[in-house]
């Protein structure tokens, strides 16, 4: 399933570029990359989140509104929500649907802003898993 997730999350991220292939395991940290540009191997955890975000943002936002879905299990990997807490880190999300997405104009950076903020205060999930 980790696989499965991480080749969905690499397909997502488009982190493809020309003839390079990235591998990234967001529980390790570690990319490999073969051929072309390896500039996408480079991307940090951080880079990885706000790109994810930006691209799947309407997915994200589906996914939060029904506190479940491929999108926002691949957004708790990236994370690094353990795999049992998921489902609390989903219904966190759908809690606070309203707080991360307030108007239709909502960046994929102002809501992870506000996840951070969020997630900071919250006891469950608190500093570990903060996006700094």
């Amino acid at each position: 399933m980790k696989t499965l997730l991480n080749v969905a999350l690499i397909a997502a991220i488009g982190l493809s570029v020309g003839a390079c292939t990235v591998v990234t395991d967001p529980s390790s940290g570690s990319s490999a990359s073969s051929g072309g540009s390896s500039s996408a191997a480079f991307m940090d955890r951080q880079q990885q989140i706000a790109e994810f975000a930006k691209v799947n943002l309407e997915r994200l936002k589906q996914d939060m509104a029904a506190g479940q879905g491929e999108y926002l299990a691949s957004l708790a990997t990236l994370l690094g929500v353990d795999p049992n807490r998921q489902p609390e880190f989903f219904a966190f999300t759908q809690d606070r649907f309203a707080v991360l997405f307030p108007n239709d104009q909502t960046t994929a950076a102002a809501m992870l802003a506000t996840l951070n903020r969020e997630l900071r205060t919250d006891p469950r999930f608190g500093q570990r898993l903060a996006l700094n």
